[in-house]
């Protein structure tokens, strides 16, 4: 009866202590970002209205020393009107040394505050991540700008 007890009690550590080893991962991220522009094609279908293929490299340094910086390589696309608004949407990709790439997606515009990105999965350790934040950044120069990044990387 005592190993009946026992096994049992084997058995829901090992259920437990599991199901704790495959919860979700939350890594909160926040800290500078700097980003280079290397392409900037602009189009003019009409007057006031501009189109924009955008290519470029990020870096974002956490504020934390122990999570690696992280290197993104994003293309998009913009959309000034002539009201004045514009906006921009788009994608990045973090590679890392080790193979791994994290994928996400942005959002940009006159209509926003704080610009939007949002974690859309990757591969290696980042298969299946999510969560996402806010970002804000100002030009420097024409193809250098500067900014801060918050929000939360969720590893599955």
């Amino acid at each position: 009866m005592k190993s009946h007890l026992l096994f049992a009690m084997l058995a829901v550590l090992l259920i437990f202590g599991g199901a704790e080893a495959n919860a979700a991962q939350t890594i909160n991220e926040e800290g500078p970002i700097v980003c280079a522009t290397d392409k900037w094609a602009e189009s003019v279908p009409e007057k006031g209205h501009k189109l924009v293929d955008f290519a470029g490299r990020c870096v974002c340094v956490s504020n934390d020393p122990a999570l690696p910086s992280r290197p993104h390589d994003c293309v998009g696309k913009y959309e000034y009107m002539p009201d004045g608004s514009w906006k921009g949407s788009g994608t990045c990709t973090s590679t890392y040394k080790n193979g791994d790439k994290l994928n996400q997606t942005w959002e940009e515009g006159s209509h926003l505050k704080e610009y939007i990105y949002k974690w859309t999965g990757g591969t290696g350790k980042y298969e299946g991540a999510s969560g996402g934040g806010a970002y804000t950044y100002d030009s420097l120069t024409d193809n250098l700008s500067a900014g801060r990044y918050k929000g939360q990387l969720i590893l599955p």
